[in-house]
């Protein structure tokens, strides 16, 4: 609707980026991941409330911090491509952790028809783009 929070990027056709999609999905995605973790309750280990929304939260910051620099300066996007990358690694981990905690040990990503594998895979499917985004 406005061009108010519009970036220019230095690449070679001056892509414009809508800064409130990044800011939207610092704000929501996270909340995806929290969901996640207070639908496994109890079996779930306290801390995961934080560090679960804490990785999609930092993957979206590097990959927004990425977009802003030009090809001048590719080893700065490498970077945060690649620490992307490690950190969707481990979350996808955790997720897998997670789906084995709530399951006492007889579902994982591969096996099982719980809502919560459902859930959890969905999740990882959805977030499968934004390291490359």
């Amino acid at each position: 609707l406005t061009a108010v929070d519009d970036a220019v990027l230095p690449t070679a056709g001056d892509f414009t980026l809508d800064l409130a999609r990044p800011v939207e999905w610092v704000m929501t995605c996270p909340l995806m991941q929290l969901s996640l973790v207070l639908m496994g309750g109890a079996k779930l280990p306290e801390y995961r409330r934080y560090l679960m929304p804490s990785f999609s939260a930092t993957i979206l910051f590097l990959g927004t911090f990425g977009a802003f620099f030009g090809n001048n300066l590719l080893w700065i996007k490498i970077v945060a491509f690649t620490i992307s990358c490690l950190l969707f690694g481990a979350m996808v981990y955790f997720n897998r952790m997670q789906v084995m905690e709530y399951s006492n040990g007889e579902e994982g990503l591969l096996q099982g028809d719980s809502e919560f594998r459902k859930a959890t895979l969905l999740l990882i499917a959805t977030w499968s783009p934004f390291p490359i985004w």
